[in-house]
């Protein structure tokens, strides 16, 4: 069955990493009946089969017809976001730390609670889609959002990301993930904390969440020997 311009402009702008559709639900439920998207998980998110990826593929290395179809009643002609735009928390921000506002020193509203379990959910349909079935490692969407990825993991299981004042100087104890320095789609894990507080038993719980979940750490400290924090990284089978 030909593809309609707002099928064809759904697909085009799909998320190419996730293949997540952010086109209305008539739109998404046609691609649905072609075999090109499936519905997966409570929130109802619609994503590319390997099929529709492969369309969708094909679509991008190509020109539209100056004339298209005209879209059946009721199907959107136009895609919304394909992406919620949420951002986990890494801790490394000054005051409300750099996700939305849990890294403040306040406590975390309810709404950045749902929206972090929402985010987290996601992020396991993405696994789920992009690897027939297997959320026990990271998708390729996370392998390049790593600081973002890992983040969401820690923020998701209930840890606190570390909370810093202007000046940048820990005033809460909790995670801080950045790129880490010397090796790339390498993430590192460190703990700050406004007081003189040991950091290793806080690494290894981190640890413990992470690893169930697809990502490899160890252990390291800094040239100091002082200083404790994880290096990152997806695993590969």
């Amino acid at each position: 069955m030909p593809l309609t311009a707002a099928q064809r402009r759904a697909l085009l702008e799909s998320d190419a990493n996730t293949g997540l559709l952010g086109a209305r639900e008539a739109t998404c439920a046609a691609l649905v009946k072609q075999g090109l998207a499936v519905r997966y998980g409570r929130t109802g998110g619609h994503y590319l089969t390997p099929e529709g990826l492969r369309v969708r593929g094909e679509l991008a290395r190509t020109d539209l017809p100056a004339a298209e179809p005209a879209a059946p009643a009721g199907e959107e002609h136009g895609a919304e976001a394909g992406t919620s735009g949420f951002t986990a928390d890494d801790g490394h921000g000054p005051g409300s730390g750099s996700g939305s506002g849990s890294g403040s020193g306040r406590p975390v509203s309810g709404s950045r609670t749902a929206e972090v379990g929402a985010a987290w959910s996601g992020l396991l349909e993405i696994r789920r889609v992009l690897q027939d079935g297997d959320t026990g490692r990271p998708a390729p969407w996370e392998r390049d959002r790593f600081v973002h990825a890992v983040a969401l993991a820690l923020e998701a299981a209930g840890l606190p990301p570390s909370a810093r004042d202007d000046s940048g100087r820990p005033m809460r104890a909790g995670y801080a993930v950045a790129p880490a320095a010397a090796q790339d789609g390498v993430a590192e894990v460190s703990w700050p904390s406004p007081g003189d507080d040991p950091a290793e038993a806080a690494l290894e719980r981190c640890r413990a969440l992470l690893e169930p979940h697809g990502w490899q750490c160890t252990l390291h400290r800094d040239r100091g020997g002082r200083a404790s924090f994880l290096l990152v990284s997806p695993r590969r089978a």
